[in-house]
C-alpha cells in the first residue's frame, strides 16, 4: 500500500494484477475519488513504470495513470503526459 501523508489518498497493488485507490485525484482539477482497475508493469527504455488502467471511466475522464519509482519507498502517481503527479510513500497494509 502507498499513501500520501498530506491528502490521505492510498493505492494498493494486488498480486492478481488489480489495484484499488482510495481518496485520490487523477489530476489537479478533479476531486478525490475511489477507483479500481488493472495494473501492468511496463518495461520502457526511457523509464520503467506501472500503468494503472482505471475501470468504468467516461469520455473526457482520465482512464490511465502511471506509477514511477522515486526511491526510498516512494512512487509518483502521475498522468501519462506528466503534467501532474502526487508522491505516495509505501506503508504497511492494515
Amino acid at each position: 500500500m502507498y499513501r500520501n501523508g498530506k491528502t490521505g489518498g492510498e493505492i494498493t497493488l494486488d498480486s492478481d494484477g488489480t489495484f484499488t485507490a482510495t481518496d485520490l485525484s487523477t489530476d489537479v482539477q478533479s476531486d478525490p475519488a475511489d477507483f479500481h482497475g488493472q495494473w501492468e508493469f511496463v518495461d520502457s527504455s526511457a523509464s520503467d513504470f506501472v500503468y494503472l488502467d482505471i475501470d468504468e471511466r467516461g469520455i473526457g475522464e482520465v482512464s490511465g495513470v502511471q506509477l514511477y519509482a522515486r526511491g526510498g519507498g516512494k512512487v509518483a502517481f502521475s498522468t501519462p503526459d506528466g503534467s501532474w503527479s502526487l508522491v505516495l510513500t509505501k506503508v504497511s497494509a492494515q
